[in-house]
C-alpha cells in the first residue's frame, strides 16, 4: 500500500509501474485483508482516472492485468462501467492501433466474466452486444485489427442468439478480410466465419434445388463455389477444366481488371484466403463436424490438375505469372485435404485411393527436374510443395492407421521418399587432351596411359550437389517413412523391406565409419536421429519372409551410444534396451497357471471326478465320526489330521489297486504279442487289433489317473475349507494349537462351471460334512472371553 500510495498518477509512467508491481509480486505471501485493500486501492485508482481520454488506456493497461483475479461483487458494480470507456475509445477515430487492441481485449474479458452474472448478461444482450458490432461495422478496414476479431468471436460464442439476429452485419465484417494479406488477419476472420455458420445453424432454411443441406455444409459449398469461379477465370483460357455448376457463391467484392499482374495477384491471394477459411470449417467446431466428401475432393482434384507442363509455353505475361503462383495454390489445396484427413480421420477410408493417387501424382511431377535447376535462393524446386505433400501423408497414416491403403502404392511412393534421404555423392569429372593432332604412335600411348597419372588428365569435382538434399524435405520424408513401417509394417512387400534395409544401413554406417563421403547426415542431427528411429521401425516390424537386421541394428546402435547429440544417445538407449530383450528373452512368453492347467485337463470328465468327490466326502465325513468317538478328547485340528490321514490312506490303496491293474494288463499284451508271432494270421491285422487295444486302456489308464489326482486335490481343499469354517466359528480352541496343527492350502483351484444339479448335489454334501463336525462340539463350553 505504501509502494501505491507512493506511486504519482499524473505521471506518464503511472500505468506502467502500477502494471509492473501486480504481475511481479505473484508469489508474494500476504494476508487475505491485505490483498482485498490492494485491490480495492487498485479499482480504485482506475475509476478516478478512467474518466480521462488521457489516462483512459493506462488505466485498461492495469485492469487488464488485474481483471482475472477480481471477484463477482466487483464486476457487478463496475463492469458496465468499464465496457462503456472501452467502446469510447474502440469507436474514437483518434485512437491507436495499440489503444484499439487493449480495449478490444478488455471488453473480450468482461464480456466472457460477466457471463454468469444475470443481471449483467441480460444488459449485455439487449444493448452491448448491437452496440459493439455497429462501432466495428463503422471502423475503417486498416483500422480493423486482430483483437476487433477477438471481441466478435466472443459474442458469436457467449451471445449466438442475439448475434443470429446480427448476421448480415457480422458476415460483412468478417468477409471484408477475404483479400487481406495478413496471415493473423486471415486465420482470425476465418475463425469467426466458422463460429458464425455454427450460430446461425438453427434458423438455416436450405435452398429447394439442395434439400439435403444443413447450414454448416451450405457455408462450405459456398467456400467450394468461390474457388470453383477463381480457378475457371484464372485457367479456363489456358487448358479444359472439368465444367462445374456454381449455384450460388459468397457475396464478395468483384475484383477490378486494372491489369494482368494486379488481377492475378488478387485472385490467387482470395484463393489461398478461401482455402484458409474451407480449412477452419473441416477441422470442426466443439466436436460437431459434417461435410460432403465428393465437393472437396473434387475442389483439390480440380485445381491439383494444372502442373507447370500445363504452362510449358509460357508466352504471355498471364502464363508467367500462373507458373510462379502455382505452388503456392496447390499448397493451399493440400492444406485443405489435410484439414479433411484430420476432421474426419478414418471415415475417408473410402476415398483412401483417390487421396493416395493426389499426393503420388504431386510427388512424382515435382521431381521431374534437371540437375541444372534452381530456385533463386539456390535451393531445390519445389521444395515447399513436397514438405505439405509428406505432412498431408503423414496426417492420412497416423489418423487412418492400418486402413491407409498404403501398401497398395507403397512400391510407387518408395523412390520418391528414396530420392529425398539419399545424398548424392560428389563425383569426379575426368577430362583427356584432344586427340586430333597427335599421331598413330602417340595416340597409342595416350590409350596405354590413360589410367596413369599424367600432364594431360585434368581431375576435378563436377559440381556441388549439396543443395540437392534438403534437410526440411529430408525430416519429412523420413518421418513418412518411419510411419509407413507403423502402420502397415505386416503388409508391404518384400523387395520394399529389402530396399528400405540397404539404404538405410549404410548411411548410418558411414555417419560412424566413414570419414569424408558422408557429410549430410553428420552435420544435421535432426535428419540423423530420424533415420535412427527409420531403422528402428524396420527392426520392430519385420517382414516374415526376410531376416531381421538385428546384429546391423546393434552395432549401429551401440556405435550411436557415444553420439554428440543427446537425443540420439537416448534414442540409441532405448532401441538397445528393446534389441537386449529380442535377442536376449528373460522369461517364456506364455504361463499357464495350474489352475488354467487342472481345467483343461479335467474338462472332458468332470462328472466322473464328482462322484468320485462325492464318496470320498462320504468316507471322510465316517472316518472323522468314528476318530472322534474313539477320542472325544481330540482338539478340532488333531481331528482334522487324523480325517487327512484316513484320505491319503485310501487314495494310496486306490493307487496301488490301480497300479496292480496296469500290471496285469501289461501282461496280457506282452502274451497276445507272443500268440500274435506263433499264429498264421496277418501281421497287419493283429497289430491293428492290438493297437486299438492298448489306446483304449492308456485312456482308461489315464482317465483313472487323473481321477485320483482330482479327488485326493479337492478332499483336501473340501477338508481345508472346512477346518477354517469351523475354526473360525468356535473360540474354545487356542491360537498355539492353530498354527502348529493347521495345513495351508498351497494351490488355488480355478471353478469349472458346471450343471446346476451337480452344484446343489454339491452344496448338500458339504452342508452335511459341516452338521457332522459341528455336532462334535456340542458339550464344549462356550468361552465367555
Amino acid at each position: 500500500m505504501e509502494i501505491i500510495n507512493s506511486l504519482d498518477y499524473d505521471s506518464e509512467n503511472w500505468g506502467e509501474c502500477l502494471q509492473n508491481l501486480i504481475s511481479s509480486n505473484g508469489d508474494i505471501p500476504l494476508d487475505i485483508e491485505e490483498v482485498d485493500k490492494i485491490q480495492h486501492s487498485i479499482i480504485k485508482s482506475i475509476n478516478t482516472y478512467i474518466n480521462s481520454s488521457l489516462t483512459c488506456a493506462k488505466c485498461l493497461l492495469v485492469l487488464d492485468q488485474i481483471l482475472p483475479q477480481l471477484s463477482k461483487d466487483i464486476l457487478s458494480k463496475y463492469c458496465l462501467l468499464w465496457m462503456s470507456k472501452a467502446t469510447d475509445i474502440l469507436e474514437s477515430d483518434r485512437s491507436i492501433p495499440q489503444e484499439i487492441s487493449i480495449s478490444c481485449k478488455v471488453l473480450g474479458q468482461l464480456i466472457i466474466r460477466s457471463k454468469d452474472i444475470p443481471d449483467i448478461q441480460k444488459q449485455i444482450s439487449m444493448q452491448n452486444v448491437k452496440q459493439l458490432i455497429n462501432v466495428i461495422s463503422n471502423l475503417r478496414i486498416e483500422r480493423r485489427c486482430g483483437p476487433v476479431y477477438y471481441v466478435i468471436a466472443v459474442l458469436l460464442n457467449k451471445y449466438p442468439e442475439v448475434c443470429e439476429r446480427l448476421q448480415t452485419s457480422i458476415r460483412k465484417i468478417i468477409l471484408s478480410q477475404i483479400d487481406s494479406t495478413q496471415e493473423n488477419l486471415i486465420n482470425a476472420s476465418a475463425k469467426c466465419y466458422t463460429l458464425l455458420a455454427r450460430v446461425t445453424e438453427r434458423s438455416f432454411k436450405p435452398p429447394v434445388s439442395k434439400p439435403s443441406y444443413t447450414g454448416w455444409t451450405y457455408h462450405q459449398a459456398l467456400i467450394c463455389n468461390s474457388l470453383h469461379v477463381i480457378m475457371d477465370e484464372l485457367f479456363s483460357s489456358l487448358m479444359e477444366l472439368e465444367n462445374v455448376s456454381i449455384w450460388d457463391k459468397l457475396e464478395v467484392p468483384d475484383i477490378s481488371e486494372e491489369d494482368v499482374i494486379t488481377l492475378c495477384s488478387k485472385q490467387s491471394q482470395r484463393f489461398l484466403n478461401l482455402c484458409s477459411y474451407l480449412s477452419h470449417m473441416l477441422r470442426g467446431f466443439d466436436k460437431k463436424n459434417s461435410v460432403f466428401p465428393h465437393e472437396i475432393l473434387k475442389v483439390v482434384c480440380r485445381g491439383l490438375t494444372v502442373q507447370p507442363s500445363n504452362l510449358k509455353n509460357r508466352n504471355t505475361v498471364r502464363e508467367l505469372i500462373l507458373y510462379l503462383i502455382l505452388p503456392k495454390l496447390h499448397i493451399a489445396l493440400f492444406d485443405v485435404l489435410d484439414a479433411l484427413i484430420v476432421g474426419f480421420k478414418e471415415q475417408l477410408i473410402t476415398f483412401g485411393s483417390t487421396i493416395l493417387q493426389l499426393f503420388l501424382q504431386t510427388l512424382q511431377w515435382t521431381e521431374n527436374i534437371t540437375e541444372d535447376q534452381i530456385t533463386i535462393s539456390g535451393k531445390k524446386p519445389y521444395i515447399n510443395l513436397r514438405i505439405c505433400v509428406y505432412k498431408s501423408l503423414n496426417s492420412w497414416l497416423t489418423n487412418t492407421n492400418g486402413l491407409s491403403g498404403i501398401e497398395t502404392a507403397a512400391d510407387e511412393y518408395l523412390p520418391c521418399i528414396l530420392k529425398d534421404i539419399t545424398p548424392e555423392r560428389d563425383r569426379v569429372l575426368l577430362t583427356i587432351q584432344k586427340t586430333q593432332n597427335l599421331s598413330k604412335r602417340a595416340l597409342k600411348r595416350l590409350r596405354d596411359r590413360q589410367y596413369e597419372k599424367g600432364t594431360y588428365l585434368n581431375n576435378g569435382i563436377a559440381s556441388n550437389k549439396e543443395h540437392y538434399l534438403d534437410a526440411d524435405v529430408c525430416k519429412v520424408a523420413l518421418d513418412t517413412l518411419q510411419n509407413i513401417f507403423f502402420n502397415s509394417g505386416t503388409l508391404l512387400k518384400r523387395v520394399f523391406y529389402e530396399t528400405v534395409q540397404n539404404v538405410i544401413i549404410p548411411l548410418l554406417y558411414d555417419c560412424y565409419l566413414s570419414s569424408n563421403e558422408e557429410k549430410f547426415y553428420k552435420e544435421n542431427p535432426d535428419c540423423r536421429l530420424l533415420l535412427f528411429r527409420v531403422l528402428r521401425a524396420l527392426q520392430m516390424n519385420p517382414h516374415s519372409s526376410i531376416p531381421s537386421p538385428t546384429q546391423y541394428s546393434l552395432e549401429i546402435f551401440e556405435m550411436a551410444l557415444n553420439d554428440n547429440n543427446l537425443h540420439i544417445t537416448q534414442e540409441a538407449k532405448v532401441a538397445v534396451a528393446e534389441l537386449e530383450k529380442i535377442v536376449h528373452p528373460r522369461a517364456p512368453p506364455l504361463q499357464l497357471t495350474q489352475g488354467e492347467m487342472v481345467q483343461k485337463e479335467f474338462v472332458t470328465n468332470g462328472q466322473t471326478m464328482q462322484e468320485h468327490i462325492e464318496a470320498v466326502e462320504e468316507e471322510v465325513s465316517t472316518n472323522v465320526e468314528t476318530t472322534a468317538n474313539a477320542n472325544p478328547g481330540l482338539s478340532l485340528s488333531k481331528r482334522a489330521r487324523v480325517a487327512n490321514s484316513h484320505s491319503i490312506e485310501s487314495f494310496e490303496v486306490q493307487c496301488s489297486a490301480t497300479t496292480e491293474i496296469l500290471a496285469n494288463e501289461d501282461i496280457e499284451l506282452s502274451n497276445k504279442r507272443l500268440k500274435v508271432t506263433n499264429s498264421d494270421e496277418s501281421i497287419e491285422s493283429c497289430m491293428k487289433s492290438i493297437s486299438k487295444e492298448v489306446s483304449q486302456k492308456a485312456n482308461e489308464a489315464s482317465q483313472q489317473e487323473h481321477i485320483n489326482t482330482a479327488t485326493e486335490v479337492s478332499v483336501e481343499h473340501i477338508q481345508n475349507t472346512d477346518i477354517i469354517r469351523n475354526e473360525q466359528s468356535i473360540q474354545t480352541c487356542e491360537e498355539s494349537m492353530n498354527k502348529e496343527d493347521s495345513v495351508p492350502v498351497t494351490m488355488d483351484i480355478e471353478v469349472i462351471q458346471e450343471p446346476e444339479s451337480t452344484k446343489n448335489s454339491n452344496k448338500e454334501d458339504v452342508n452335511d460334512s459341516e452338521d457332522t463336525l459341528l455336532k462334535l462340539f456340542q458339550d464344549i463350553p462356550k468361552d465367555n472371553h
